[in-house]
């Protein structure tokens, strides 16, 4: 009989960030031992992954590569007294955890990153001389004069993550004020640039969470207009993916 493990995420089909979870743990689980649920009431064997998502995690959770909004917290953190940590996505993530108390291994990443060994991108003609747009979803309807410009590419964040991977992979550069826009970047190893021109109510310490994880400079622009290539972060995913992929706890 196999274990049933229960999956928390955001379960929305309207950011391709969020859609990611339930993929890469199709990938990874050991289809033999286990079975998926997603948001199941209970006590089933949890695990949080992708996204700032830990303040849901219950009691004896299984975290892998999850993070933090803020510190202080803007959400309830009282749901659990032990928690399972594989990976977290940074060090603030890390240093919030261990301050309350847990054990944190120091293997970061978020699972996003694993993408490329699961997925091949379609490359889609007439886009290689594109600057590809990935707005935040908060933000999106912000940015619809940019498709008035050819050298853009608006891409909209509310698509399958199939169709929106697509797109940024076959860009040749990204500006992006999503923070899973950055992450595939660096995971396809395409040149991309944090857009912080409507800054986040939730701020920005999951960007620097990010950053600080890939060993990445806190570079930013804060207008399309003031976007130069010479700026774009190039070095694509530093973590070393091998030890992220071995820590996950279900193979």
């Amino acid at each position: 009989m196999k274990t049933n493990l229960n999956l928390i995420f955001y379960n929305t089909q309207t950011n391709f960030g969020d859609q990611l979870s339930p993929f890469i743990l199709d990938m990874l689980i050991n289809k033999e031992k286990y079975s998926v649920s997603h948001n199941k009431p209970g006590d089933d064997i949890s695990i949080v992954m992708i996204g700032s998502y830990i303040h849901q995690a219950r009691n004896n959770s299984y975290i892998y590569g999850s993070g933090v909004r803020t510190d202080p917290p803007i959400e309830c953190y009282n749901n659990y007294s032990k928690l399972n940590i594989c990976a977290v996505r940074g060090p603030i993530t890390k240093a919030f955890l261990e301050g309350r108390g847990f054990n944190v291994p120091e293997i970061f990443g978020d699972p996003a990153l694993l993408l490329p060994l699961f997925y091949k991108p379609i490359t889609i003609a007439g886009l290689s001389n594109k600057i590809a747009v990935v707005p935040h979803k908060s933000n999106y309807n912000k940015y619809k004069a940019v498709e008035k410009d050819n050298r853009y590419l608006l891409i909209n964040p509310h698509e399958g993550w199939r169709n929106v991977i697509n797109k940024l992979a076959s860009c040749k550069c990204i500006i992006s004020s999503s923070l899973h826009g950055l992450i595939c970047s660096d995971a396809y190893n395409k040149p991309n640039i944090w857009l912080d021109e409507y800054p986040l109510q939730e701020g920005d310490l999951k960007f620097k969470d990010y950053f600080m994880s890939q060993s990445r400079g806190y570079i930013k622009i804060t207008r399309i207009e003031d976007f130069n290539e010479s700026q774009l972060y190039t070095k694509g995913n530093t973590i070393d993916l091998e030890k992220l992929r071995n820590a996950f706890p279900f193979r």
